[in-house]
């Protein structure tokens, strides 16, 4: 019987405020929230673990709110968490070790684990709250927190047979004695007795009747495990099957309001005091429990969180944000992110990323409709290419053809049955790359075919050519219509730049490293744009080179002035190429003109002509989920940048924006600026580089400065330094030839 949910889609922090507002400079956070792996109620509120993040749902007023790096939390990848009722203390423990307590509004991180060396995986598979204590069940043994104190207390290692490293998957305190449930069988040892040594391997007893327990719980005074697929429990000495001992795939078992809640694969069950068995049916979950008012909470890999109501009526909730974790490649178009989920692996091979894409607007997530005739059957979305006049949206794949948007609806699917895209080495249809010259024309790398460049002329009609490799892929068009593409896995060369001859062919130009070859820095090109200055910038393994004077590329006269350049940059600590050490995944270009990069090191933010390193973010210094970034994008409207990472999106709100000659829909905010206010004024909607002035109502200049693109950011002083007092101000701006100017008001309170 096919289940029908009612989603609820709530909205939470910023995104209840006009995304154009976002305040300059600060972080939002964009995890998956589909999939749920743990619930735990406290206080009538349900803090709910989801794919890598972590939010709470209040049961009384339906409002959630996500806690996240941007919070101040320590990580974003969860592993578990728990809660004890004794401390008023919720522990969040991360897949890589690290440890944040959250008490009374208050963060305090434990780091000793994630530092810790254990000679071996460091995986947390459960956290088990039993009083004032926590305890972590790894795959090294266990470790205590103390919950009181704020501190590690204590750890067990080696207590498998012989003093061997031994992972332990549950853990409880039952009759004052802590059970461990391990791959040897139930260990078991005196919780409470401070004569006893439990760092001693020789000091656990093991039941090795039952091997491979899991799910430790109590309940109504019996010990509950399950092993080998047989849920279990224990008292008075004795051990009996439960649920006849038949074998089921058990998820979780939660003691809440006199009740045992037993998730497994088959459905929910509950399990009163008097031992009756209740059936929920509900299966395909990986977590349930009832609520104060016996309201069963449950879910599981993409289905949300959902509620089942006594009376059988159904509520699912899913917070906004992406579908999947993974992303491949990100494209900005007026206030609208696309994001593509991926991908290929690093040897070229099929990823079989099922997640689609995912499109950002208005502090919301469309994510592709898996029934969609168009998109649904697709998988591996690879690279985006947007027609900035149009809006049109080309979303290309490893394996499943091309895809065309309209206002955000899929349009159309072009394949080897509609157009000249064809299969490479195997039956997949790969389009890697694609890119639209001044006439309109779209070109697309048909990676790995015999003719891997393709063109679809506006009249409707496809052409093939041959180029200097079959292996293209991301490309752009310079200023002169030369198609510039990445040839990925060509270890002679790194790009081929081609361009249409009188004939209708095309003639190409292969570039590797070497004078008067490319000047490349390396052959793995990985990123490649076009600034606003008409030049080429190229992210490789070893740093960046610039082309600029693309215009050359083609005459044999000027190779050397064509080749690619690096830029010498001193940090005054050292004087190198720019980012030679590091790999660039990925280059965008801001309404500054400045240059975004994305490496396996965090994100650099890189002044216009390069000399410069204006920013550099990384998982230590910023809310970034990961330093390993895969794409960027930057929404043109608001200067909003996005980060694609490992373990998921985050954007930061930058300070250019695109801008035209002229002012459009200019706007001051916040407006009016209160006293509590700290952070920056941010005027927006300016003409290119205008020059913006700041009065008072006397006509006196309290400060001046360049807008970066469409975008001014004042910090609030005055050329003394001073914050101005309170009262209205003229904000005076002008475009750069003087030619338009514009005066708007703000708002002081101080």
């Amino acid at each position: 019987m096919r289940l029908i949910y009612t989603f609820y889609f709530f909205l939470i922090g910023l995104s209840l405020l006009a995304q154009n507002n976002t305040p300059t400079y600060t972080w939002r956070m964009h995890l998956p929230y589909n999939s749920v792996r743990q619930i735990i109620e406290v206080d009538r509120t349900l803090y709910v673990l989801a794919e890598v993040g972590l939010y709470t749902f209040d049961l009384i007023s339906g409002e959630s709110t996500m806690l996240t790096k941007v919070d101040g939390f320590a990580e974003s990848k969860v592993s578990n968490f728990g809660y004890s009722n004794d401390t008023k203390t919720l522990i969040i423990v991360y897949e890589n070790g690290n440890i944040d307590l959250l008490k009374d509004n208050k963060i305090i991180n434990l780091p000793g684990l994630k530092r810790a060396s254990v000679g071996g995986q460091k995986f947390i598979y459960e956290t088990s709250v039993i009083g004032r204590k926590a305890y972590l069940a790894t795959s090294f043994g266990v470790v205590v927190v103390d919950l009181e104190k704020q501190l590690i207390s204590a750890d067990y290692q080696n207590l498998g047979a012989g003093g061997t490293t031994l992972e332990v998957f549950s853990i409880f305190v039952f009759n004052d004695t802590l059970y461990l449930a391990t791959d040897e069988g139930i260990k078991s040892a005196p919780a409470y007795d401070s004569r006893v040594n439990l760092q001693n391997f020789e000091t656990w007893k093991t039941n090795t009747t039952y091997k491979s327990t899991r799910l430790l719980r109590e309940f109504n005074n019996n010990l509950f495990f399950v092993n080998d697929s047989i849920l279990y429990n224990y008292a008075s000495g004795s051990y009996s099957t439960v649920e006849a001992g038949v074998k089921k795939d058990y998820k979780s078992l939660i003691t809440a309001h006199d009740k045992l809640v037993i998730c497994r694969w088959e459905g929910v069950a509950l399990l009163d005091k008097l031992f009756k068995l209740e059936e929920k049916k509900e299966p395909f979950m990986e977590y349930a429990i009832i609520d104060y008012q016996n309201n069963l909470w449950f879910g599981g890999f993409y289905r949300g969180l959902i509620k089942k109501w006594p009376d059988g009526r159904i509520d699912g909730f899913i917070p906004p944000g992406p579908y999947g974790l993974t992303t491949y490649d990100m494209q900005g178009y007026e206030n609208t992110m696309y994001v593509t989920a991926g991908g290929h692996t690093n040897a070229y091979a099929p990823s079989y990323v099922n997640y689609g894409y995912y499109i950002y607007e208005d502090g919301q997530w469309l994510n592709r409709d898996l029934n969609n005739p168009v998109v649904g059957s697709m998988i591996d979305f690879t690279n985006i290419y947007i027609n900035q006049n149009s809006g049109d949206v080309y979303l290309g794949s490893f394996g499943s053809g091309l895809a065309k948007l309209k206002n955000k609806v899929p349009d159309q699917k072009f394949t080897s049955a509609n157009s000249t895209i064809k299969a490479a080495v195997d039956t997949r249809e790969i389009a890697l790359g694609m890119t639209q010259d001044s006439k309109g024309t779209l070109w697309v790398a048909n990676y790995e075919t015999e003719k891997p460049l393709l063109s679809l002329k506006k009249d409707g009609s496809w052409k093939e050519y041959n180029v200097g490799s079959n292996r293209i892929g991301e490309m752009v068009v310079d200023d002169q219509d030369n198609i510039w593409m990445l040839a990925p896995r060509s270890s002679s060369l790194g790009l081929v730049v081609v361009k249409e001859n009188s004939n209708g062919g095309v003639v190409d130009r292969p570039l590797t490293t070497g004078a008067k070859n490319g000047g490349l820095p390396n052959n793995n090109v990985k990123a490649i744009v076009l600034d606003k200055d008409g030049e080429i910038w190229v992210g490789t393994e070893t740093g960046i080179g610039v082309f600029y004077q693309p215009s050359l590329v083609f005459n044999p006269q000027q190779r050397l002035n064509a080749d690619a350049q690096q830029i010498i940059i001193d940090d005054g600590i050292d004087i190198g190429y720019l980012l030679e050490k590091e790999v660039i995944n990925d280059l965008k270009v801001d309404g500054g003109n400045r240059k975004w990069a994305a490496t396996n090191n965090g994100v650099w933010l890189i002044a216009e002509d390069g000399s410069r390193i204006l920013k550099h973010f990384t998982a230590s210094n910023s809310p970034l989920p990961s330093d390993i970034v895969n794409c960027i994008g930057i929404v043109p409207n608001t200067g909003e940048v996005f980060f694609g990472t490992t373990q998921g999106i985050t954007s930061y709100r930058g300070d250019a924006t695109e801008a035209g000659t002229t002012h459009q829909n200019t706007l001051v905010f916040p407006n009016p600026v209160h006293s509590t206010y700290q952070g920056p004024i941010t005027i927006t909607g300016l003409p290119e580089d205008a020059t913006v002035k700041i009065a008072d109502v006397a006509g006196r200049v309290v400060y001046e400065l360049i807008a970066t693109g469409g975008t001014a950011v004042w910090n609030g002083l005055n050329f003394e330094g001073q914050k101005p007092q309170t009262g209205i101000y003229l904000i005076y701006s002008a475009n750069k030839d003087d030619e338009e100017a514009l005066v708007t008001k703000l708002l002081i309170v101080r």
